[in-house]
């Protein structure tokens, strides 16, 4: 059995601090919007190749929607797509990875009827001006008699116009 415990966070910065937190915010919001994109490009080239009748055979191949193969694909990108990557931290990244796969999932349980409620809408890309800065960080597990137990911490800030 695992305990996760999970605290949330308004933060009264410095400004130093101010970037460096809103820097790790707009990782997890690139890493996000970034990854959207690649499933979108994916799914909209099947369905023109499916309208041109290519069989399912040759169809480009569909990219998993899983926070691992997430992960997998932006660290082959990571480079080229966000040279700065190594000046916040990786779970920043993760952050903007672990909410779209997990808005993914939802969206495609809504549609087939495993998702009990409302339909929810396909995922959004985030924008800097509309959406509340936000980063996840997790410390590692350590051992415990049920198991393991981790600790998440979820940063925002509000109440700036920034």
């Amino acid at each position: 059995m695992k305990t996760i415990q999970a605290y949330r966070f308004a933060l009264d910065l410095t400004p130093g601090q101010e970037r460096d937190v809103l820097a790790h915010a707009g990782a997890a919001r690139v890493a996000h919007n970034w990854a959207l994109a690649q499933v979108k490009a994916v799914m909209d080239q099947r369905a023109a190749e499916s309208s041109y009748g290519v069989s399912d055979a040759l169809l480009t191949p569909p990219l998993s929607w899983s926070l691992a193969a997430l992960r997998k694909t932006w660290n082959r990108a990571k480079a080229e797509v966000a040279p700065w990557w190594s000046e916040v931290s990786k779970e920043a990244f993760n952050t903007g990875l672990d909410a779209l796969a997990r808005a993914l999932q939802n969206w495609a349980d809504s549609r087939t009827g495993k998702r009990a409620g409302r339909t929810v809408g396909f995922p959004r890309f985030k924008s800097r001006h509309r959406t509340t800065p936000s980063v996840r960080f997790t410390t590692g597990s350590r051992p415990a008699r049920s198991g393991s137990s981790r600790t998440a911490s979820t940063w925002c800030c509000r109440g700036w116009a920034g």
